[in-house]
């Protein structure tokens, strides 16, 4: 019943990760081990319980009846140890976190830390990526998150907001004819950045103007890729002010129309509804809007 159980359990984590590499890097197990489990339980019902291709995987209908059981199996198992965690003074756990890299060494990444300083039995794994992804399939527990969120079966709270800037290298400034106003923006070069809105709203004095920046030459997939290229004199861009700062500080970024502000954009945790460390999770979504 045991060797079931477990191969029930390593069954429903490739079922909702999508492939048994990523069960395997999930658990922290041989990849091979996770295929013998789930031959042996498919053996053991003689029955298949996915469909296998080199591109694929993907459940037949006698293993999505079985996956309804097994998550259930899982999460009553894990409401009980929550159960335990509740009434116990210490919280314990494992965590996948993930932040936008640009968020390292920001009041929310050091809340992590100082919770999980206090709290021995808590095991604590971080990802810093500025993509979007799917969090049931990667296995992350709770991810912060900027911007307006899609509606999605993921829960959310909102942490707080960070506010934004439109910077330029002084080189690529000089270049420019003078900019008094957005529109003066207009034939300007943006450098784009995937999973980026190609529109800025600016804001003065109750008047508001929208810059439509298209694709642009230059495309990255990160913050700091951005800024690299703003620096590097490649266009303009909006930055997170945290990003930005010590560039403006140190005179390598200049900011345009200062007088017009774009809104600040609101950051929020969010997390699978089905995770089954929910409690752990809102534990420390608790913790983090209590010390930011």
């Amino acid at each position: 019943m045991i060797d079931d159980l477990r191969a029930m359990a390593i069954f429903a984590t490739v079922a909702e990760t999508g492939s048994f590499s990523a069960a395997g890097r999930q658990l922290r197990l041989a990849t091979s081990g996770i295929s013998q489990h789930v031959t042996k339980l498919e053996d053991r019902l003689g029955v298949t319980l996915f469909y296998r291709s080199t591109r694929s995987l993907s459940l037949t209908n006698e293993g999505k009846r079985l996956l309804e059981h097994a998550q259930r199996m899982m999460t009553a198992a894990e409401d009980g140890l929550n159960s335990i965690v509740d009434i116990s003074s210490e919280p314990a756990g494992a965590l996948t976190i993930t932040l936008p890299a640009f968020m390292a060494g920001s009041s929310y990444e050091h809340a992590i830390w100082s919770f999980t300083r206090q709290h021995q039995a808590v095991a604590v794994t971080i990802k810093y990526l500025d993509r979007n992804f799917d969090l049931v399939a990667e296995g992350i527990d709770l991810a912060l998150r900027m911007g307006e969120l899609p509606d999605s079966a993921l829960r959310s709270r909102r942490l707080g907001s960070f506010g934004r800037k439109l910077v330029c290298a002084p080189s690529y400034l000089q270049t420019l004819p003078p900019i008094r106003s957005p529109d003066d923006l207009k034939n300007a070069d943006f450098v784009a950045m995937e999973g980026l809105l190609e529109q800025i709203v600016l804001l003065k004095d109750g008047e508001e103007k929208v810059l439509h920046t298209g694709r642009g030459r230059v495309l990255v997939d990160n913050f700091a890729a951005l800024r690299s290229a703003l620096c590097a004199g490649l266009g303009i861009q909006r930055l997170p002010a945290l990003v930005a700062d010590t560039d403006l500080k140190s005179g390598a970024l200049v900011e345009i129309l200062p007088d017009w502000k774009i809104p600040d954009l609101g950051t929020y945790g969010v997390w699978p509804d089905t995770s089954r460390r929910s409690s752990l999770t809102r534990l420390l979504i608790d913790y983090i809007v209590a010390e930011t």
